[in-house]
């Protein structure tokens, strides 16, 4: 990913403010190809892998017990797109940091705006706000039609006034409304969850200031951890499991049960959110320490 210098006008201080450092961002992030390569990954996995993951598991539904019927989510389905976007919106997040390293743009940059904190807030909400825009419009596709795939196998609409799960029937694959409860809740953060992850990438990328080494302790957080965690007796395991960021996601958008593969039991939605919210903030935190401790 490589980037030229947005062109920043100075203030009356010969200087960068916010507002052209915001300007700047995106100059930069819109500039390359990488990024809308990106997005386009992002909507096409979440709208492909939704659609097909959808299909597969009303496919079958014929074969599912009572139990697997009363866990059987609709809307989790619609989301599974999530899986391949977190690792993009991460790659991202670390890239807008890193890249600017690998060039030395980052010289150029706090040459412009030596306020490093408005650097790096300004690189934080650009690609926060481009990522929301994504991420929720992916997450609505891929909701409707996810319900679109479900009708089509001869799923029946539930009423949006009483809980998903009270409803599921030994007969009818189950297809929720928007307006369903919880499920906007869980379209919304699916979105959401995009965008927290994005901004813990970037936080890396200011701590590591390599994109190799960003993007590869990003994905070990998010893959190899849970399998290093999945060995550990269950008395350890199952108390920190609901915890790594890659369940805190999935808590987000199950609509049915809490229960997981791993027989622990996820967070709330709302505390899963600001869990995860809490990891970024501390991630960024560091990465803003050390941005302002060392030299470009």
């Amino acid at each position: 990913m490589t980037a030229t210098a947005g062109t920043v006008a100075p203030t009356h201080h010969g200087k960068a403010g916010f507002r052209h450092a915001f300007a700047a961002e995106w100059t930069k992030l819109r500039s390359v190809r990488s990024t809308w390569i990106c997005i386009a990954i992002i909507v096409v996995a979440s709208l492909g892998l939704s659609a097909l993951v959808t299909n597969l598991e009303a496919g079958r539904w014929t074969t599912l017990s009572l139990g697997e019927r009363a866990r059987f989510d609709p809307v989790r389905f619609s989301q599974s797109g999530v899986f391949i976007s977190q690792f993009v919106v991460g790659v991202l997040g670390a890239m807008v940091v890193t890249a600017e390293y690998s060039t030395g743009l980052i010289r150029t940059t706090l040459t412009a705006v030596p306020h490093r904190f408005n650097v790096l807030i300004a690189k934080k909400a650009v690609l926060a706000m481009l990522l929301l825009v994504v991420g929720e419009i992916s997450a609505f596709a891929s909701f409707f039609l996810g319900q679109a795939i479900l009708l089509g196998h001869g799923g029946k609409a539930l009423s949006t006034n009483a809980s998903i799960i009270s409803q599921v029937t030994a007969h009818n694959i189950p297809v929720v409304s928007i307006t369903s409860p919880g499920v906007l809740r869980a379209v919304v953060l699916s979105g959401l969850y995009l965008v927290i992850l994005s901004v813990l990438a970037l936080g890396i990328g200011f701590i590591v200031r390599s994109t190799a080494g960003a993007i590869s302790l990003f994905v070990g957080v998010l893959l190899v951890i849970p399998l290093i965690i999945n060995i550990l007796p269950s008395s350890i395991s199952n108390s920190i499991e609901p915890y790594l960021p890659s369940n805190l996601g999935l808590a987000m958008v199950v609509t049915t049960t809490r229960q997981t593969d791993f027989a622990g039991t996820l967070l709330g939605p709302w505390w899963a959110f600001l869990t995860l919210v809490i990891y970024a903030i501390v991630v960024v935190g560091i990465g803003a320490w050390l941005f302002q401790k060392r030299d470009a």
